[in-house]
């Protein structure tokens, strides 16, 4: 399901626009990251510390894309969470 445009963010990151969205949850906040292009590619899902800043989005993006996330390709979601050490990949539904 690609990410609503009303109550979303783009971001510009090396010339590419991405569209995020962050909820809370029990454990935290979960950012949702997909190419606006693209919104029918794989999504980028990330758990992440309450503590949460938008700056932190750059981040998610640039580790989920060294992990092996495709934005540009229609896949399905791949949930990591972000630690003190960077970005995890918990789950990556291509894989299976």
């Amino acid at each position: 399901m690609a990410i609503p445009l009303k109550t979303s963010q783009v971001i510009c990151f090396y010339d590419i626009q991405y569209r995020w969205i962050k909820r809370s949850t029990e454990r935290g906040v979960e950012v949702r990251v997909e190419l606006c292009e693209h919104p029918q590619g794989q999504m980028l899902i990330t758990q992440c510390p309450r503590v949460f800043r938008d700056s932190m989005v750059e981040d998610i993006i640039e580790q989920g894309r060294d992990l092996g996330w495709q934005p540009e390709e229609k896949k399905a979601a791949m949930l990591t969470r972000l630690t003190k050490r960077g970005l995890v990949v918990i789950e990556d539904a291509a894989d299976q």
